[in-house]
């Protein structure tokens, strides 16, 4: 195989956008659609071929499918700065560790009867590290809708407000999916 140093970014995405391609998948380059078809792989779910489902869609405010309920996925790149954070380390000796928070801006969230399509789908957040999976965690729906709902209390007039918020030291919302074990191993 060739250096990948050898290779240009736009041979690199071209590469990738032919691969979404051959596999059914529209645009897999666009946004971070290539991050969800690597979520549900390691999940055992289907993505879904097109982005974004639309209103008045079963499917709609999900982007995979597990057996019987749609799945909801939202990722966060990590970098070096953020490892101490995402493995438990502290920063000085003596001093604790501030666990690794992800984030989730839901799009779709800006009414009342959006967020109820939420609560019947199934939340996966995922942590990527130079663009290599390392985490994923399926957040608690209910923790999910009612901090979605406080978010529309807050009113304005982007449909990009909503935003969940987990910090990986509140067990209680959520569990471990995926782990990638061999990385941990190497990085703990």
């Amino acid at each position: 195989m060739k250096d990948l140093r050898e290779y240009s970014y736009e041979e690199l995405s071209n590469a990738l956008y032919e691969k979404g391609e051959a596999d059914g998948i529209s645009k897999i380059t666009d946004k971070t659609k290539w991050r969800e078809s690597v979520m549900a792989q390691k999940l055992g779910h289907t993505v879904h071929k097109k982005i974004s489902a639309g209103a008045g869609k079963s499917e709609y405010g999900s982007d995979a499918k597990d057996k019987n309920i749609y799945a909801e996925y939202k990722s966060k790149a990590i970098v070096e700065t953020h490892l101490k954070n995402l493995l438990e380390k502290s920063k000085w000796k003596n001093t604790l560790f501030s666990p690794l928070s992800i984030s989730g801006i839901y799009n779709g969230a800006y009414t009342k009867e959006a967020i109820d399509k939420y609560s019947k789908i199934d939340h996966y957040f995922g942590v990527f590290y130079k663009e290599l999976c390392v985490l994923i965690i399926k957040v608690n729906t209910k923790y999910v809708i009612k901090t979605l709902r406080n978010g529309l209390t807050k009113g304005g007039k982007s449909t990009n407000l909503n935003t969940v918020r987990v910090n990986l030291g509140d067990t209680d919302l959520y569990n471990v999916a995926y782990k990638n074990k061999d990385w941990w191993c190497q990085n703990a």
